[in-house]
Formats: structure tokens, sequence, C-alpha cells
């Protein structure tokens, strides 16, 4: 047999395999990167958006609060346009230096919905939101979409972080170029948050009035008798009761000097005054450095409020909200043997708190541990 008729030898045959393979796998790992936002693109309200978060050390719990933000352009703002968005544990929103709307995580990652259209301007628009987690971890997912379903700007990994408040970081005209590059945790349904759905429309907090406008200030407010030992006085971060006078309806919003530090509290709220020592908190308060306010992302209904561990003086007053938007009662789980509940876990911030005045001077004993 000749040379130029010779068989191809096992060494080439192994090669053309090779090749084949490799080329299927390139395309099949090509097919399972694009086919989550192409499938999260034709079924989901909020299109191209993915989780994103801060990156985050495992092993470490402390609760957090930072802005994560994106500058977009627009040739001439739509006539109409929702920002869909759900975060977990919390969020507050601002579009164009406005603040639109503030809302927490529910099972099923139920979408809060807000008509934005008329906030759009020509050219440059910022979007700005406020995250807060409790115990580090967390995510948020927002899409902004035209009255055709277009989506304008979505969470992805070209928004940026930053740890603190700045000036200029509202109204838009500090540069994003300095923050840090968010996490992307990817496209949904994911993990517990699920698959997202859009909820109904909410009100603008605007349209619900200003904060400086239309905010109800605490009837008084007066240092509760100490829940703990103390050689004198009343330790900084002890807790102070708000007197509203009646039952209000609405979104708690605290003033506080602005510190370079993480603010971290308790709030506890009802229609009688709360005991820091037998009440469960209704929630927590994490402010961000430099932030001199803080809104609380739930409406409630109460007349007492105290705030527990912030060791800087603060006002509060509450922006007035309809009782259509107080959120369902969360469901109840049934836990524990046969129906009894174990003591309750402490969350990070409770143990922040709680440690930081069990170590100031002159302090003892204090809440169980």
């Amino acid at each position: 047999m000749s040379a130029a008729v010779r068989p191809p030898t096992r060494r080439r045959r192994w090669g053309a395999i090779t090749l084949i393979v490799t080329l299927v796998v390139l395309v099949l790992a090509l097919a399972a990167r694009a086919l989550p936002g192409a499938r999260a693109r034709a079924t989901l309200a909020t299109r191209d958006a993915q989780w994103i978060w801060k990156d985050v050390n495992w092993d470490d719990h402390q609760p957090t609060a930072f802005y994560v933000l994106r500058d977009f352009d627009t040739e001439a703002p739509p006539a109409a346009a929702r920002l869909l968005i759900t975060a977990d544990e919390e969020y507050a929103l601002t579009l164009n230096g406005r603040t639109i709307g503030a809302g927490a995580f529910q099972p099923g990652a139920i979408l809060d919905v807000y008509e934005v259209g008329p906030l759009l301007r020509a050219g440059a628009n910022r979007l700005m939101i406020e995250l807060r987690s409790s115990r580090g971890a967390g995510g948020v997912l927002a899409s902004l979409v035209d009255g055709t379903g277009r989506m304008l700007v979505g969470t992805d990994d070209r928004w940026r972080i930053f740890p603190k408040y700045e000036l200029g970081l509202l109204r838009g005209w500090l540069p994003l170029t300095g923050g840090v590059p968010v996490y992307c945790w990817g496209y949904p349904p994911m993990g517990r948050w699920g698959r997202p759905r859009p909820g109904p429309v909410k009100p603008l907090l605007g349209d619900l009035g200003e904060l400086s406008q239309a905010a109800v200030p605490a009837a008084s407010s007066v240092p509760l008798p100490p829940v703990l030992p103390v050689a004198a006085g009343r330790p900084p971060g002890s807790p102070v009761l708000y007197d509203w006078g009646r039952e209000v309806t609405g979104y708690l919003a605290v003033e506080v000097p602005p510190s370079a530090e993480l603010g971290v509290a308790l709030l506890f709220t009802g229609d009688q005054p709360p005991d820091p020592l037998r009440s469960a908190p209704s929630g927590s308060v994490l402010i961000v450095p430099g932030r001199h306010q803080w809104m609380d992302a739930r409406p409630r209904r109460f007349r007492y409020a105290v705030i527990l561990g912030l060791e800087r003086p603060a006002s509060l007053s509450v922006l007035p909200a309809p009782a259509a938007a107080m959120p369902p009662a969360p469901f109840r789980e049934e836990k524990g043997v046969f129906g009894i509940e174990p003591p309750p876990l402490r969350t990070p911030v409770e143990d922040e708190v709680w440690g930081k005045l069990q170590r100031l001077s002159g302090v003892a004993g204090g809440k169980e541990l």
C-alpha cells in the first residue's frame, strides 16, 4: 500500500475525538452560561436583572448597611416606567435624589412595584438603594422597565457599592468610579428567594408627604427607668421611650448626628410602653456610616416606641401611611416538638446591642444570656 492512502494512525483518531469533545464541552458551557439569562429575559418580570450583594465573608455574621448605585441614560424619558424591587433583608430606594419607597423581604420574593416614569430625566439618571441586613448576608433584585416591557436598567455586575454616605451620592454629582464592584449571586429563581412575582403598585413615599412637612413628631421623649443596674445616671445607649399620645400608622424615621461607624440599635413598638427585657424587638435599626437619618422599611401601627443601643441623641417622627399600606401579618409556622416552641435565638444585632450595654463601666448583670 502506498504512503498516500495509508489509513489514519491511532494518534490522529484520538486527536480528532479530543477536538470534537472539546468543542462539545465548550458549546455546552456557553449554552449553560447563556441559558439562565435567556430564560429570565423571556419569563421573568425582572428581565435580565440578577441578585446582587457585596462580597461577604461567610464566617462573618455582623450586621451591615451600605449603598448600591447605578447611573444610566435615557434619550427621551418614557411616559410610563415601573421599578420592580425586592431585597433581603431591607431596602430604601432613591431615584434622582427622591426617596420613593422602602420595603423588606417577603417569602416568595414578592416584588414591590413603583410607577416612576415622571421621575426620569432626559440624559443622566441615578438609582440608589440603601441595603441593610442584620446577619451580614443578603441580596437585592431590581429592574426598571418602560411601558413596553423593555428593561432600562437592572441589577447586575455594573453596579457599585459605597459603604458609607458621602455628599453627592444622593443628588448624582459624585462619580461612581470610587465605589466597589458588587458580587452577583445570579439570575432568579435562586435558593430561598424563589421565583419573583410582582405585587400591586405601591404609592411613592413622596405622594404620602415629605418627612419635613407631613411627619408626626413624638409627643414626648423620656428615658425609661434603667433596665440595667448602673452606678450613676443613665448609660449611653440605654432605652428611651417615645410617646405619640395616640396610635399612629406610618414609617418611623430616626434623626441622629452622623457617625463614622455603623449605627446599631433595637426598635420596640407597641400600644403599651414596651419592656426591652421582656419584649421581642420589632426590628433592627442599622444606620449607614455618615448618614444622619434612618427610615423604617415597614409601616407600623403603634403609640409607643423604644430605641435601645444608640449612644447619640435621637429624635423620632412618623411619616403617615394609609392603612392599606400595612403589610399582611406574616405566616407563623409551628415550631418545636408537639407545638412547644424553644427559647428564641438572639440575632447578631441583639448580641451586639446587649453586649455593648453590659460592657459599659458601672453596668452589672443585665439581660440574661
